[in-house]
């Protein structure tokens, strides 16, 4: 509440120092000053989201489907778009949840103050409860000065049950939940039970989002007599984002965690590197960063890395860390070793690490052991193996053209060793889950690949057809539907056409079911990542790409709907992407505002 009181206080100085310079401005210029106001004073009350409908307009529930735009009777208490659409459709919940069941479509209004909080717990996740309930109640947006004013229950009480005493998500960990939502002689009571801490938060992601902020009587309302069972249905929901091409700070990476914890998804991919920068001070390499890094200060350091992940974890979101080999290496590599990096002399893009080198594999072990003392997700390592290019191998090494190798058998043989070099680095135990991106090579190859229950593929395109028959299990990132930076043109003027052009709408995100396709080898999905590569990406697009289309490949992989109703789905994602945009999270628009205060009529 202090943070409303005194954002509403530097709303008013804005105001008021606008109003002076707008008075200079009018009496030099003779411009019309009532017009400068009114346009401050309407940017300002719009970016608070408390002045998002016209006040001579109230809803009415038609049919208990549709909120129907009416002209407000004069002496009658007008109904608010986002309190009518609660009431009467169905609970705009994202990601819907596997079983919902309403039996009155009831609120009741309350203040922020009425709630608390019960947890019946291990002592291991007593904290990690209370952190989550404080994110749960900073998101309860309340206004202080109306706490006076009476609301319709006299206290509305928590109880949550762990059953569990995990601290760390992994891809076996239980997330589902139960949570009911009662009213008894206007008291609300929640339940919320779970077996494990991370289905508790996200129950209390969907409590959220069933209170929402009435601005017509200026109190918190929460829908009740509702029941809910939701569990996902794939283990790993991720977000990949590219901080090589370009830079982001904490600050906007916490920001990414934010919305991705809002919808449920658990998977932060970094891909930290590439070969344009090498932006990560590693606790026992920082001549990477000091030489690869675009400047001093864009640069994670030790410190920035662990926050993060902490950060993450209390949200319900594991990090996976990727320092991409043995190709897009080139910045920052080279000062490590002499000849380590070939083919990026002359185009940039297109460094390898030597595998003739001796000290490739020993240097790679020593990278790989600071990821793992960074803290991250150490069930799974990716270690990248994006486009490598045979043909550099080829030319450049005196060796393979001497012999004629088999350039496929010898990718897998280094390749192989590379693994071993992540087991040696984790105290000679090979993570679970290895991971490495698609390509030509495996699509054909991978077969010649070691450790086949360990290592996984993520698909982004090619052939996935030898990579299943392999019975290699599998992460979906395909291009063309769920890579988040198509649709921008060429980037660099040797380039006629951008890299995965057309744009990706929202629509095809929801859309791709690609188990459909191959159900027989079903146990092999372990899930999905939605992509977001960097190059024509900097802060202050970050979060626009990702929302709300991230949030739509969010449900496909929470509760993948079987079918497609277009009304309820742009309906429920566009009162979703409202609702991160009043978390403070950028969103980009879905369609005009008149669509979203007409529903059903686009």
């Amino acid at each position: 509440m202090e943070r409303d009181s005194n954002r509403s206080s530097l709303k008013m100085r804005a105001i008021t120092c606008i109003f002076v310079a707008a008075l200079v401005i009018s009496f030099v210029y003779s411009v019309d000053l009532s017009v400068i106001v009114k346009d401050t004073v309407e940017y300002i009350s719009q970016d608070d989201n408390n002045q998002d409908e016209n006040v001579l307009w109230t809803y009415v529930c038609n049919s208990g489907t549709t909120c129907t735009r009416e002209k407000l009777p004069e002496g009658q208490e007008r109904t608010t778009l986002e309190t009518c659409n609660m009431i009467c459709s169905n609970l705009h919940i994202w990601p819907q949840p596997v079983d919902l069941q309403l039996s009155k479509k009831n609120s009741s209004t309350f203040h922020k103050h009425q709630v608390t909080v019960q947890v019946d717990a291990a002592d291991e996740v007593q904290q990690d409860l209370k952190n989550a309930t404080d994110i749960f109640m900073s998101n309860l947006r309340d206004v202080e000065e109306h706490w006076i004013t009476d609301a319709d229950v006299t206290f509305l009480k928590i109880n949550i049950k762990v059953a569990g005493n995990d601290r760390k998500i992994k891809m076996s960990t239980n997330e589902e939940y139960n949570i009911s939502v009662t009213n008894e002689d206007n008291n609300v009571f929640v339940n919320i039970s779970s077996p494990t801490y991370f289905g508790a938060r996200h129950a209390l992601e969907t409590l959220g989002q069933l209170i929402w902020f009435d601005t017509q009587v200026q109190k918190l309302r929460i829908v009740h007599d509702v029941q809910i069972y939701d569990a996902p249905k794939f283990s790993h929901r991720g977000v990949m984002i590219d901080t090589a091409r370009n830079f982001f700070p904490i600050k906007k990476l916490k920001k990414a965690v934010d919305g991705m914890a809002a919808t449920k998804l658990n998977v932060l991919h970094l891909h930290l590197t590439d070969a344009v920068s090498f932006p990560v001070v590693l606790p026992n390499n920082p001549i990477f960063a000091q030489y690869g890094a675009y400047s001093s200060e864009m640069v994670y350091t030790v410190e920035d890395i662990k926050g993060l992940i902490e950060y993450a974890r209390i949200r319900g979101i594991r990090v996976v860390l990727e320092i991409d080999a043995p190709s897009h290496a080139n910045e920052g590599w080279n000062q490590r070793a002499e000849n380590l990096v070939i083919c990026g002399q002359d185009d940039v893009f297109n460094g390898h690490l030597n595998p003739e080198n001796n000290e490739t594999l020993n240097i790679l072990e020593s990278v790989y052991r600071d990821l793992l003392e960074l803290g991250t997700y150490d069930e799974m390592f990716h270690i990248g193996g994006d486009e490598v290019n045979l043909t550099c191998w080829m030319e450049v090494l005196p060796t393979m053209r001497k012999y004629s190798l088999d350039m496929h058998a010898y990718w897998a043989n280094f390749t192989n060793k590379i693994f071993d070099t992540v087991k040696s680095a984790n105290e000679n135990q090979l993570p679970k889950y290895v991971v490495l991106w698609s390509s030509p090579l495996t699509d054909n190859y991978i077969s010649q690949l070691n450790y086949k229950d360990n290592v996984v593929v993520q698909y982004w395109y090619g052939s996935v057809d030898d990579i299943l028959s392999s019975g290699h299990k599998v992460i979906f990132s395909t291009v063309g539907r769920w890579y988040l930076d198509c649709g921008f043109g060429p980037w660099k003027p040797s380039m006629t056409n951008g890299v995965c052009d057309p744009y990706t709408p929202w629509q095809t995100f929801y859309k791709y079911r690609p188990w459909e396709e191959f159900a027989s080898y079903a146990d092999q999905f372990l899930g999905g990542e939605a992509c977001l590569w960097t190059e024509q990406v900097e802060v202050d697009s970050l979060e626009t790409r990702l929302w709300p289309r991230a949030a739509a490949f969010a449900e496909r992989l929470w509760s993948d709907p079987e079918y497609f109703d277009s009304q309820d789905a742009h309906t429920r994602l566009d009162v979703h992407n409202r609702r991160l945009r009043k978390r403070g999270i950028q969103t980009a628009a879905m369609w005009p505002r008149w669509c979203s205060q007409n529903p059903g009529r686009c």
